[in-house]
């Protein structure tokens, strides 16, 4: 009975259990048939350890594929405080045979630590193989485990129908993130290398943007930056400032390089400058080598600076100014294009790298009036001797002077040198080369100052009259009566002589072309009313002008003649004016018209006249005065009558018109008869 009651209590039991193990069995068996079916989708690799900081990837992997097909997408979570997704690749899955495909979705938020990413191919059949379908590039942000698990919802395998698989495998990842660290310290320090204390010390990383501010605490000069290979980088540039408590700053670059990376960091000692506000001290002021036209300034100063001269006419009021920008202790400043014998008023002033300027108070100095060297002119007759001085022009404190004349010696020789203002004076007279030398010093007083002689020098005329040679002066030395050996500049103005000679010209060939004319009593000479004078001139030295005396026919005393170019002959046109005609006993007189010939050397001769009759107008009897007969003489002339073959056509032609015709005959006759309109001759 007992037995019974057990088996009824334990048969429901039994029966359950029985049901179990069949439920279990089905389950398996569609485990089983749903293991061998189903598609996956995989990150790969499932699990890697990386450093933080690190650039590193994942694949998204399909396979094994247990249909075709013709899409994907995945959506992937991971933690954002760890990772940073940077971005998406497409893979060769979908285009594995060739075929295109088109990237739907390709989406990075790493707000929500998230990546999306659909691709589909499009043509109409899908692919079998297993691959990669996209690969995803993450930066290890902070250490600690992240997953990257696939959304089971958003997580898509698409068919050649364009519909999902479903029991798709999603085979998730993670990725363990190891702590790195890369630090940066050092110790501020002033330039002069005290301590900073609690200073102010940023880093930013120009490439990133990212700004580190460092540890630093009021009893140390020492800082810290702590970070770590997700924020420094391999080439990142990195912008260091700092600054102390009153204002003072520096900044500066450095590189970080992989050595530093290997290291995890590095040390960067900082220089503070100390401001500098003292300005440069100005001693030894100076003035140097002053000329006509420029001075030098020179001055010193404790520091290096700039150098600036200001100057001017005018005390107090700089208008010009000359600046070199090189910081120097030593300085030197060229002022030029000054104005001769002039005062000029100027200060020096110098800058420090600190902005710091002194400035001098006003000095002067007065520039030289030119400075000359020069030789007189001189002439001389052949064979005889001529003296002319060597002269030092504005001269101030000249202490010694060691010049050369050079000559042709062939024009020319130097007899003497002497009579010099200088203490000592000495020369070498080689008149076999045309050169002399002249040396003088002043030994036992200051140096000589104005307008003094170096020396008088004797010349003898060697050469033909009219030769010249010029007297060129060469300077060796020309310096100041000081302990220092300072130049003089100076300007040279080099002599001529002349070889001089008392003959006159010659002058000879006197001719008058026409011998004749007559006046012109219409003051407006025309045909027939002018003549050429000629006459030749000759010299040796040269001719300096020829002139003629033309009073006598109403012109000038000396009127100029002028060279026929290529000759020896000088000419000139003239007229005659009305009332110079000169006649007796019914004869003409010639005016005899004496010629000036003058050469180089003013020798004159006026030995030689130039004949020309002058003639009354009309008067072609020449008988001395003009009548009806004369008019007479024309028409018979003008009309062949025997015994008047021969007339002066330019008497007889008075009417102004250039030749001889009975008009001129009727013309006359209204003249001498006073009718009006008649009363000039042309």
């Amino acid at each position: 009975m007992e037995k019974k009651e057990e088996m009824e209590a334990y048969k429901p039991s039994m029966i359950r259990n029985s049901i179990r193990i069949v439920s279990i069995s089905i389950l398996i068996c569609l485990y089983v048939a749903s293991a061998q079916a189903a598609s996956e989708i995989s990150v790969e690799p499932a699990y890697q350890k990386v450093l933080q900081g690190d650039i590193f990837t994942v694949n998204i992997y399909i396979g094994p594929v247990d249909e075709p097909l013709l899409g994907a997408q995945y959506e992937l979570y991971f933690n954002n405080t760890l990772l940073q997704a940077t971005k998406q690749t497409k893979g060769p899955f979908l285009t594995q045979d060739g075929a295109p495909s088109m990237i739907i979705t390709d989406v990075i938020n790493n707000t929500l630590g998230k990546t999306e990413y659909a691709e589909f191919r499009t043509v109409a059949y899908g692919v079998s193989n297993p691959g990669i379908l996209a690969t995803i590039t993450f930066k290890a942000m902070e250490p600690g485990i992240s997953s990257l698990n696939m959304s089971r919802i958003n997580t898509i395998l698409s068919n050649e129908s364009g519909e999902g698989i479903e029991n798709v495998v999603l085979n998730n990842g993670s990725v363990e993130i190891t702590e790195t660290h890369f630090n940066i310290s050092g110790f501020v320090n002033y330039n002069d290398g005290s301590p900073v204390y609690n200073p102010n010390v940023t880093i930013t990383n120009v490439n990133t943007s990212e700004v580190f501010t460092a540890e630093t605490n009021e009893t140390s000069n020492y800082y810290l930056v702590l970070t770590n290979f997700a924020h420094i980088a391999e080439g990142d540039i990195l912008l260091f400032y700092a600054s102390d408590s009153f204002g003072n700053s520096t900044e500066f670059d450095h590189t970080v390089t992989q050595a530093e990376m290997d290291a995890s960091g590095f040390e960067q000692h900082i220089s503070i400058f100390i401001p500098d506000i003292t300005p440069p001290v100005i001693t030894n002021i100076s003035i140097i080598s002053i000329t006509k036209n420029s001075a030098t300034i020179t001055w010193d100063t404790d520091e290096p600076s700039d150098s600036l001269v200001k100057y001017g006419t005018e005390s107090g009021n700089y208008t010009e100014s000359d600046f070199n920008g090189s910081e120097v202790i030593y300085h030197s400043i060229v002022l030029s294009e000054l104005t001769k014998n002039t005062t000029y008023y100027y200060v020096v002033n110098s800058t420090d790298a600190s902005n710091n300027s002194a400035q001098s108070v006003e000095q002067t100095f007065k520039t030289f009036d030119e400075i000359l060297i020069s030789i007189g002119d001189a002439e001389a007759l052949i064979g005889k001797n001529v003296t002319t001085s060597i002269i030092i022009s504005n001269i101030i404190n000249v202490g010694t002077a060691d010049i050369s004349l050079v000559y042709n010696q062939s024009v020319v020789h130097v007899t003497a040198v002497d009579s010099s203002d200088f203490d000592i004076l000495d020369a070498t007279i080689d008149n076999s080369s045309g050169i002399t030398r002249i040396g003088a010093i002043q030994a036992a007083s200051p140096g000589l100052t104005g307008d003094i002689i170096l020396a008088n020098v004797t010349l003898r005329a060697l050469g033909s009259g009219g030769e010249s040679c010029m007297l060129n002066i060469t300077i060796t030395e020309l310096k100041e009566a000081s302990p220092e050996e300072i130049s003089i500049p100076v300007t040279t103005q080099n002599g001529t002589i002349v070889i001089i000679e008392t003959t006159p010209p010659l002058v000879t060939n006197p001719a008058a072309n026409p011998p004749d004319i007559p006046e012109d009593t219409d003051f407006y000479p025309k045909w027939g009313e002018t003549s050429q004078l000629d006459i030749t001139v000759t010299d040796d030295s040269g001719i300096a002008n020829v002139t003629i005396n033309l009073t006598s026919i109403g012109g000038l005393p000396d009127h100029l003649m002028a060279r026929i170019s290529g000759t020896d002959i000088w000419t000139i046109t003239i007229n005659a004016s009305k009332g110079t005609a000169l006649c007796h006993n019914e004869t003409y007189i010639p005016h005899n018209l004496t010629v000036c010939a003058t050469d180089i050397f003013e020798n004159v001769n006026t030995s030689v006249s130039i004949p020309l009759t002058v003639i009354q107008n009309g008067d072609v009897s020449n008988n001395g005065e003009v009548g009806l007969y004369d008019s007479l003489y024309i028409r018979k002339y003008v009309l062949g009558k025997p015994g008047f073959e021969t007339i002066n056509e330019r008497i007889g032609e008075v009417s102004g018109n250039g030749m001889v015709s009975l008009y001129d005959s009727m013309y006359l006759i209204k003249h001498v008869l006073e009718e009006t309109g008649y009363e000039m001759l042309h």
